[in-house]
């Protein structure tokens, strides 16, 4: 799905708290407050409920990721995930002031929408008592998930804001991110303590287990959120070309399969190959593209059956970053062609940058 340009990925894991969400509703809440209506009708508020609460959590990270691209940051898409939706940048905010804008941007809009619909529960009340129901209940849940998002710990929207302050006065990022990083850290080991606390004094299994996994993932992301700072230091003014293989084993898009197979696969072990046809570069062919031919054809079809032509091959620039293509490959590939002008001039893989990420990292601390 695509919405104003940005790629929407909606993860399996998010069906799992969509329909927990709907059983919540649907059994619980909703019989509980409004006890004169019908099983079915219950499901169906349950459903609009649950449909309007992902939606605002996808308006959410939309704020978030419009802001960004205001500012000239490439946003790669938006995921939807179990605990939430994470918008997918590509590359960083230059500075704090655009760090803070954009961090701000999706609390802002979910106070925003959390008034509008307390709103519209004030003004439906007389006339439709589900309406005004369903909207009392997501305009306090878009309020809560803003304030939640505004707990000063990374990675929530409240510790980058912090995070921008701390760098705009400090004029040093990584010292700013190290800062919120361990309030992320700390805040989520309170989750975990309090889910488990919660488990043994009230003996409610659910709760407390949904409060230790958000800490855990809220660990997780805060450790990960300063790697990835000092990642992006290391590979300050490393370009593309300085970590990119020029010699790289090219494959005839007239070859079979089956000599793909063993004179390429087998043989040097790689899973994605340029293609050529004579001296022009016309794609990219993977082993998971290979996997889609049965056996029995392997010696019929040929690399340019299966192959990805060059125009849909995501590709990097000789100038470009390194950073940013660790960043792009993390969402694409975890290989690119390096291309100029229409001609391929080496191949850029993940282990390539961050092999040169470790050497400067042991360098750095020897």
């Amino acid at each position: 799905m695509r919405i104003g340009g940005i790629d929407v990925t909606i993860d399996y894991s998010w069906f799992v708290m969509f329909f927990l969400v709907l059983y919540i509703m649907a059994e619980s809440y909703f019989p509980r407050v409004h006890a004169h209506y019908s099983t079915v009708q219950y499901w169906i508020m349950g459903g609009v409920a649950a449909i309007l609460l992902f939606a605002s959590v996808l308006v959410h990270e939309l704020a978030h990721s419009l802001v960004a691209l205001r500012h000239g940051i490439r946003v790669a898409g938006i995921r939807l995930f179990i605990f939430g939706g994470m918008a997918e940048v590509v590359s960083e905010a230059r500075n704090g002031r655009q760090e803070f804008l954009i961090a701000l941007a999706g609390p802002a809009t979910s106070m925003g929408i959390g008034a509008g619909l307390l709103a519209v529960h004030f003004t439906t009340v007389s006339l439709s008592s589900a309406v005004a129901g369903i909207a009392w209940w997501l305009g306090w849940a878009n309020i809560l998930l803003a304030l939640f998002n505004l707990i000063p710990g990374f990675p929530l929207d409240g510790g980058r804001i912090l995070r921008a302050f701390l760098w705009d006065h400090w004029d040093d990022l990584a010292r700013a991110t190290r800062v919120v990083s361990r309030i992320g850290n700390a805040f989520a080991l309170f989750l975990i303590i309090l889910g488990v606390l919660q488990f043994l004094l009230t003996q409610s299994l659910l709760s407390g287990l949904w409060l230790v996994l958000i800490g855990m993932f809220m660990k997780q992301s805060a450790a990960g959120g300063y790697q990835a700072i000092m990642l992006k230091q290391a590979l300050a003014g490393v370009e593309v070309r300085q970590v990119m293989t020029a010699d790289v084993v090219k494959v005839d898009w007239l070859t079979p399969i089956d000599r793909l197979i063993q004179d390429y696969i087998y043989r040097h072990q790689f899973t994605q190959f340029p293609v050529f046809n004579r001296e022009e570069f016309v794609g990219m062919v993977s082993l998971e593209e290979v996997k889609t031919v049965p056996r029995e054809l392997w010696g019929f079809k040929q690399v340019r059956d299966v192959m990805t032509p060059v125009e849909l091959v995501p590709s990097l620039r000789p100038a470009d970053p390194a950073g940013e293509a660790l960043s792009r490959m993390t969402t694409e590939n975890g290989c690119m062609p390096v291309v100029e002008n229409g001609s391929l001039l080496g191949i850029v893989t993940r282990r390539d940058i961050l092999d040169l990420f470790k050497i400067k990292s042991d360098l750095g601390a020897a």
